[in-house]
């Protein structure tokens, strides 16, 4: 690629003196017509599509990405002026799951690789030791996370500056979800995490799915995260969580209950499919939380404070069945108590009006 691109980049482009897009148009403008040309999207190729059942198809993921670069062959000046944009403007995915996890054509180590050549390259252009991008999306199940693999991603990632940061915990990425063991989430990955996390993420969201039947659960671990999970980027800036709720934001889809050959009908809203939940939880600075309107939790404050002196179990995320109301159980149990009176009167009625019917069967016996 460097190859290809240094006598581009490094001879002079032809003078645009009769060009609209560069003699009148300013450049702040000029790169927001470029962005608008140059994003990504999903390949509407038919042949491109993702089969329906499988783990990675989901919304803005029936496809992989692609971005038209046929704006960047049009002249040199708009070339040199474009080129690093595609990779900036795209969302930079990775998969930390297993194999079957993530779209065939996705090789962690070879795209890895890439991805850190690539910074190198438009550093070394710009003249800079970083490259800032709209954003990184992460899908990871939850042994690879534990296992402090974001952590480790991040670590050989040093020029990767995201204003965005988007974790994904997907309905089959919690533990035990196959034999639908209630929701938890671990948070002691949080320590390893925060020693790389980039001083450009102004906002670090965290998807949490599951089956709509299991909604309670995950609003539960939302309100937990929010009340006591705190991120701290490496300038030392800590992100908090609006513990309102109000800043978050709910989503569904529907998709295929066959995943690898196997129906999961136990999930099934329908025959053959699957209604989703997705709550996403976001982290900004705190003073990016108020002036929004919303507040942060006491805790998360004091964890922020106290330099995030919390152990593995104060971290850890669990839903709990939310226990019986008492009045509700007394409403209960004097409701069974009348049934029961109800029950004995009923059988006295009955057995009266057993004796009775004998009689008038004994009086139409005798008429006979």
């Amino acid at each position: 690629m460097a190859t290809y691109m240094q006598p581009i980049l490094s001879l002079p482009a032809a003078r645009q003196d009769q060009s609209p897009l560069f003699s009148r148009i300013p450049a702040e403008l000029r790169s927001e017509i470029f962005a608008l040309a140059l994003a990504d999207y999903p390949d509407p190729s038919p042949d491109s599509r993702y089969a329906a059942e499988t783990c990675y198809t989901r919304p803005s993921y029936f496809a992989p990405r692609k971005s038209d670069t046929r704006l960047l062959r049009t002249c040199r000046a708009v070339y040199q002026e474009a080129w690093f944009l595609p990779f900036v403007l795209r969302e930079q995915t990775h998969w930390l799951t297993s194999s079957d996890r993530a779209p065939p054509e996705y090789d962690p180590t070879k795209d890895l690789n890439t991805l850190i050549s690539t910074l190198d390259i438009i550093a070394e252009q710009h003249g800079t030791d970083h490259v800032e991008t709209n954003g990184l999306r992460v899908f990871a199940q939850m042994w690879a996370l534990e296992r402090k693999q974001l952590a480790i991603m991040l670590r050989m990632l040093p020029r990767l500056r995201p204003r965005s940061l988007t974790l994904t915990i997907r309905h089959a990425d919690w533990w035990w979800w196959e034999s639908d063991q209630p929701l938890r989430f671990e948070g002691d990955w949080i320590w390893s995490a925060n020693q790389f996390l980039p001083p450009s993420v102004r906002e670090f969201h965290i998807e949490l799915e599951s089956v709509q039947r299991k909604k309670e659960q995950v609003d539960s671990i939302a309100r937990q995260m929010a009340e006591r999970w705190v991120f701290k980027r490496t300038d030392g800036v800590a992100l908090f969580a609006d513990a309102s709720g109000a800043a978050n934001t709910v989503d569904t889809w529907t998709g295929s209950s066959t995943w690898n050959d196997e129906t999961w009908t136990r999930d099934e809203s329908r025959p053959g499919q699957i209604d989703y939940y997705i709550l996403s939880v976001v982290f900004r600075p705190r003073h990016a939380v108020e002036r929004r309107g919303g507040h942060v939790s006491p805790l998360a404050a004091r964890v922020a404070e106290q330099d995030f002196a919390m152990n593995r179990h104060e971290l850890r995320l669990i839903w709990v069945p939310p226990a019986p109301d008492p009045r509700l159980a007394e409403q209960e149990e004097e409701s069974n108590e009348g049934e029961e009176d109800g029950e004995e009167d009923e059988e006295e009625d009955e057995e009266a009006g057993t004796g009775h019917e004998d009689e008038e069967t004994d009086e139409v016996d005798e008429h006979v």
